[in-house]
């Protein structure tokens, strides 16, 4: 399988658990176990941590050249773009009454998603498909 679609399978994962959470799982809950209702309050900002970065990941060598800094360090720039909208997100709720609850437990969660993004971008990197000389070589048919 093409590394590029575990990037895709990650996103997808991370935003159909983000929906679920979000409109079913945490509006139903009615425990009163603490601990639950804090990581369903924190689970909407962590998600998009890990999920955002992945779909950049894959759509910046779709839009920038190859020679651009951008694409040589898509990583980087992946993880810097989803943080800086996602935590500008988060502090946009502190101006719009209503629409949100501005919470720095939210934003501590988006940066441990994007920690998360990096441990399993180098994941998918050391255990995706490798070809080299010697494994074509030495593959039996």
């Amino acid at each position: 399988m093409n590394r590029k679609y575990l990037y895709y399978i990650v996103f997808g994962v991370t935003f159909l658990t983000f929906g679920l959470v979000q409109d079913y799982i945490r509006p139903n809950y009615e425990g009163g176990n603490d601990l639950i209702i804090y990581f369903l309050g924190v689970i909407p900002n962590f998600l998009p941590g890990i999920g955002l970065p992945s779909m950049f990941y894959v759509t910046i060598p779709e839009i920038f050249k190859p020679n651009t800094s951008i694409y040589r360090n898509r990583l980087k720039w992946s993880i810097i773009i989803s943080m800086i909208g996602l935590i500008g997100n988060e502090f946009i709720t502190i101006y719009t009454p209503g629409r949100g609850v501005f919470d720095w437990n939210d934003i501590v969660w988006t940066i441990i998603g994007g920690i998360v993004f990096y441990f399993l971008h180098i994941t998918i990197q050391n255990n995706g498909p490798k070809k080299n000389l010697k494994s074509l070589l030495t593959k039996k048919s």
